[in-house]
């Protein structure tokens, strides 16, 4: 049992970390897409027509399969826990599934145009389909990333702790950042797009990392 709980903690975070590399393909829309990097949402990288764009359409989909089975891995983990019975465990799980499906789908419904089906120049579509999918996953990572500091308050190192709350705050402020400036400066809301993504990457993994060293499972 001893083995078999050991292996889980190293693939609940093999899979975070796995999901994180995944998130973070658009990085290389600067290799195969660099015009579209410099001016366009990232979501961009996903249109049809677009150099590449299955590759990217690809990534997400394959973010989205590796948290469902970072959701099981979890699942598994902790079953027969104490933290199993408490709600905050099921919501974190559950946001984190509302991730992984909102940003498989989202990939299919990039933010272009919908007159000339044309990605363009401006981020002020923020009530598309894709922004509405994005926008639940969104929501889903920090109903995730809060219940789990609330699972683990006390339960993991002092620093550990800060350090993740840290990460929600600053997660938190660049994504309400970037919808703010979606509506005006372009160059500023693609950089803080950028910077919500990589964060988001982050928080993919500090999911596991500290659910997986807390006290709960410290003994296995």
């Amino acid at each position: 049992m001893i083995v078999h709980r050991h292996n889980y903690r190293r693939t609940a975070v093999v899979l975070g970390v796995s999901a994180a590399i995944l998130y973070c393909l658009w990085f290389l829309g600067y290799l195969f897409n660099p015009s579209a990097m410099a001016n366009l949402d990232v979501s961009a990288l996903q249109t049809q027509g677009q150099p590449h764009y299955g590759f990217f359409v690809v990534g997400d989909i394959a973010t989205g399969a590796v948290i469902f089975l970072l959701v099981f891995c979890l699942i598994k983990l902790f079953h027969r826990t104490k933290v199993h019975r408490r709600v905050s465990f099921w919501l974190c799980m559950l946001g984190l599934l509302a991730f992984g499906l909102m940003t498989a789908l989202a990939s299919f419904l990039p933010s272009c145009d919908t007159n000339t089906y044309a990605c363009v120049a401006s981020l002020s579509q923020i009530f598309d389909l894709h922004d509405i999918t994005g926008a639940i996953a969104s929501v889903g990572q920090f109903l995730s990333m809060l219940c789990v500091l609330i699972l683990v308050r006390n339960k993991i190192s002092d620093k550990l702790f800060k350090a993740s709350v840290l990460l929600l705050i600053v997660w938190s402020i660049s994504g309400l950042t970037f919808v703010i400036l979606s509506t005006g400066s372009l160059r500023w809301a693609l950089f803080m797009q950028h910077l919500f993504l990589v964060l988001s990457s982050l928080g993919l993994i500090a999911i596991p990392w500290a659910l997986t060293r807390s006290k709960f499972v410290a003994n296995y």
